[in-house]
């Protein structure tokens, strides 16, 4: 089984150990009554599931977006591992030319009897294998960090998410001329967007408090 496979393997193993909590807690009983802390998703509760890859997802029921996270992930795990093993293939042959890694020449002498490998000398030079070898290198590193920015950006996707889902939008979007205060202190008049009245808020507390009673 390939690198890639396993890891993937690992990555489904997890993601179902994670999923399942979170699909009992949203099982509310008839005769219970959910709290505005159930409604609303938290955006540091989310940041704590993000630890496990589309975790952050899975809390936000953003569900259609779990294979993206595993696909981008997946992808760059597979680019870093093919470049691993083509990394591998240009040292060897380096070093059965008695060249080492090809970081530093090695002058062949006794001790080191020069083989044969699967690119012939004839075809491929010692200098062609090196630029290889770095090429190789680069590619595998790059893939390393795409792997963390990966990681990182799906945590960030499922802080953001869970913190618009809270997010305050008015109804009403009207423009309108409106007194406005500047951070200096000044006032004067400008045009303003409702987009955080607080109503929606408001309209969870009463129904939370209805249900209460």
């Amino acid at each position: 089984m390939s690198l890639t496979s396993k890891l993937a393997t690992v990555f489904i193993l997890l993601l179902t150990m994670y999923a399942a909590p979170a699909a009992a807690q949203e099982t509310v009983a008839p005769d219970s009554v959910r709290t505005l802390r159930e409604i609303n998703r938290g955006p540091k509760r989310a940041l704590l599931w993000a630890a496990i890859p589309g975790g952050g997802q899975v809390y936000n029921k953003a569900w259609w977006k779990v294979p993206l996270v595993y696909s981008g992930l997946l992808g760059v795990i597979a680019v870093a591992d093919y470049n691993q093993t083509q990394y591998s293939r240009f040292v060897t042959a380096l070093e059965a030319r008695c060249l080492g890694d090809g970081n530093v020449v090695i002058v062949p002498n006794a001790t080191c009897i020069v083989k044969e490998n699967e690119f012939p000398e004839d075809l491929v030079s010692s200098q062609a294998l090196v630029n290889a070898r770095n090429g190789a290198n680069r590619n595998r590193q790059t893939a390393y960090f795409g792997i963390i920015a990966v990681y990182v950006l799906q945590a960030v996707e499922a802080f953001t998410d869970a913190h618009l889902r809270d997010f305050d939008i008015s109804d009403d979007l009207s423009i309108r001329l409106a007194p406005v205060a500047s951070p200096e202190g000044w006032a004067g008049a400008g045009l303003v967007v409702p987009l955080g009245s607080g109503r929606r808020r408001e309209l969870e507390r009463e129904r939370v408090a209805t249900l209460s009673r």
